[in-house]
């Protein structure tokens, strides 16, 4: 049975029925793909592949938790399913950019497969030949550039990228050097040293609803660079913290907030925010003003709101009413008012006697003790 060789309906029901599920270029919807033995090479870590998903040599396959690069296309779509070989991916490899880290998945080994004899060839001693997904982040690997894999160093020593999609590259042993970082297999490590920084402190201390905007400073070598940093907090019931490193107190508590390079999570700095609860509030408004108003004469009085004892900013509304504190009256009267000033101005009229000024903000929550004025004579 040849999985290349199926009219349409049969290849999708048998797609459907016995399909893997492999993820292709890192991405997270899963698709449907046929796998099997090469025909004419048994290799365990070359195979054939057939799926309706439109594929091409250099993509790369994660089939079962594994990295598998397609090296070739079998001809053209057929039926409208694609068709190729991939080989497994059996090392990842570590290119050091200036203190920047990328990984590659690669297919390491002393021969090559022909993909036209389905044969191998090798390569001389102390020689390696790395294939890679030719990528945006591959771009820069450069000639007598180094990296560490199987416990050696190794030197670039040729490009090639006449296959479209592919990026092969030849390499030979090099010699370990007092940078290179053997147990994370990076090389030259030690060249390029990251710093991370928040620099407001260790400790901070906010109250709910408000934020703090954090400052971070990395360098290179103890030069500051620009590069992009990921924030995370551990308890985003307590603060929460934005991509830019806008701190934002939920509730009172103690979470730590941490700020790491995105490209290397190991080069980080924390803060311990420290969330007060607000305050009860205790809202007050007192009158200020003469206690007493000549009859037909004038008086001006001011209204004070605060909260806790602190000034606040409220408008207000002034009202009389008699003695009693319920009836109306007719001993005097709000001449005038300027909310947005807390004032009023009082009219005495001309019978004598006694009533009382109250004042409350406009929404109604903040209400006066009763002010008792005495309408009086002049003597």
């Amino acid at each position: 049975m040849n999985i290349f060789d199926f009219p349409q309906n049969d290849y999708l029901y048998l797609l459907s029925m016995a399909g893997d599920n492999i993820y292709l270029n890192n991405g997270t919807i899963p698709k449907k793909a046929l796998i099997n033995n090469l025909p004419v090479n048994r290799q365990a870590d070359i195979r054939t592949i057939a799926t309706k998903e439109e594929i091409k040599r250099g993509d790369l396959v994660n089939w079962d938790n594994e990295y598998w690069l397609i090296i070739s296309e079998i001809g053209h779509t057929r039926y409208t399913y694609y068709k190729g070989i991939i080989q497994k991916c059996n090392y990842n490899i570590k290119f050091n950019f200036q203190g920047t880290i990328k990984e590659f998945p690669a297919i390491v080994d002393s021969k090559v497969f022909d993909t036209e004899t389905n044969q191998f060839f090798s390569v001389p001693a102390g020689k390696i030949v790395v294939t890679m997904q030719d990528s945006v982040d591959s771009e820069n690997i450069a000639l007598n550039q180094r990296f560490i894999s199987m416990k050696n160093a190794w030197k670039v020593t040729g490009i090639d990228r006449t296959k479209n999609g592919l990026l092969v590259l030849w390499c030979e042993l090099d010699s370990i050097i007092s940078s290179d970082d053997l147990v994370n297999e990076i090389a030259n490590a030690g060249d390029y040293i990251y710093t991370l920084e928040i620099t407001n402190g260790e400790t901070s201390s906010i109250q709910e609803g408000s934020t703090l905007q954090l400052n971070v400073q990395v360098k290179l070598n103890d030069n500051t660079v620009e590069k992009e940093v990921i924030y995370s907090s551990d308890n985003s019931s307590i603060a929460t913290v934005d991509e830019n490193g806008l701190v934002t107190a939920i509730s009172a508590g103690d979470c730590i907030i941490t700020a790491s390079l995105a490209e290397n999570p190991n080069v980080y700095d924390t803060i311990t925010i420290t969330v007060t609860a607000l305050p009860q509030h205790n809202y007050a408004v007192t009158i200020s003003g003469s206690t007493s108003i000549v009859k037909t004469k004038t008086a001006t009085y001011t209204a004070t709101f605060t909260d806790n004892g602190t000034p606040i900013t409220e408008e207000s509304f002034f009202y009389i009413t008699a003695d009693d504190g319920v009836s109306e009256t007719t001993l005097a009267t709000i001449e005038s008012q300027d909310p947005v000033a807390n004032t009023c101005v009082v009219k005495a009229g001309s019978t004598l006697g006694y009533v009382k000024l109250w004042v409350k903000n406009t929404a109604g929550t903040i209400i006066s003790e009763p002010f008792r004025i005495q309408i009086k004579n002049i003597f």
